[in-house]
Parts: structure tokens; C-alpha cells; sequence
């Protein structure tokens, strides 16, 4: 046997070794791998769950804020009829007000031209009452009741006529 020396323990090893190699293939490296593959798709499947959770959450977000940008401007806009509406009111109640003035003012006038009309009806009646007693003294003569109310009477005619 020459160069190549072949022996039968080189060969038994040899098969052996093949034998090693497919057996380490078919329960070994297969599951292995598989399980590995298995793996790699879990690991890419959790990152595309992962980003479409991101995406979803970036979109809430930006759903949500501008949900809150007009619940903002919502509030402005429920503030601005609060404060027109508080303004229309103040200006009704300004206006009444202004009105119940001049209603007293009108009526103290009214009461004022009363007071002052009675007061001139009452000097009137004194003036004439003087009048008559002057008179009376100096036509020295007594005037009985029904007398002096008829003079009384056409004085008040007379001044009221002149008035």
C-alpha cells in the first residue's frame, strides 16, 4: 500500500464521521435552524407589532391634540359669548336702571307740580279769607256763613281767572 495508506480504522472513522454528520443534521442542525428561523420571525414580527404600535400612537397623539386644540378653541369661544352675553346684560340692566331714574324724576315733578298746585289752591283760599275778614271789618258789617262762602267762592273765580 503506497502513498495512499488506507487503513480500515481511517475508514471506520471516516464513516463514522459521515455517519455523525447526518445524524447532527437530521436532530441537530434542523430543529436548530428551524428554531432559529422561528426566532428571527418572532423578533420581526414583535418589531412590526411594535412600529404599528408607535404609528398608532404617534396618530392618537395627533388626533388627540387636536381634539384638545379645539376643545381650546371651544372654550374660547363659550368665554367670548359668556363675556358678550354678561356685557348685553350689564347694558339691559345699565338701561333699566336709567329708566327707573327717570321714571322717579318724572313722578317727583309730577309730585312737585301736585304739592305746588295744592299749595296755591290753600293760599288762595287764605288770601281770600283774609280778604273777606278785611272786608268785613271794613264794611263793619257781620257775614253769616252762607255769605261768606258765595264771596269766598267768586274771589277764588275772579283770582283763578286772573291766573
Amino acid at each position: 500500500m503506497g502513498v495512499l495508506n488506507l487503513d480500515w480504522n481511517i475508514i471506520w472513522v471516516l464513516v463514522n464521521l459521515l455517519i455523525l454528520y447526518l445524524l447532527m443534521r437530521k436532530f441537530l442542525f434542523g430543529p436548530m435552524t428551524r428554531f432559529l428561523d422561528a426566532r428571527a420571525k418572532k423578533v420581526a414580527d414583535t418589531l412590526d407589532q411594535a412600529d404599528s404600535r408607535l404609528a398608532q400612537a404617534e396618530a392618537q397623539k395627533t388626533e388627540y391634540t387636536q381634539q384638545l386644540a379645539a376643545a381650546r378653541g371651544e372654550a374660547e369661544r363659550i368665554v367670548e359669548n359668556a363675556r358678550k352675553q354678561a356685557d348685553l346684560a350689564y347694558s339691559r340692566r345699565l338701561e333699566e336702571a336709567e329708566q327707573a331714574v327717570q321714571r322717579l324724576n318724572e313722578q317727583a315733578a309730577r309730585q312737585r307740580e301736585a304739592d305746588r298746585a295744592a299749595m296755591l289752591a290753600e293760599a288762595k283760599q287764605e288770601i281770600a279769607a283774609l280778604v273777606m275778614l278785611t272786608t268785613a271789618k271794613v264794611s263793619q258789617r257781620t257775614l253769616n256763613g252762607e255769605t261768606d262762602q258765595a264771596m269766598l267762592n267768586a274771589f277764588l273765580n275772579e283770582a283763578g281767572d286772573e291766573s
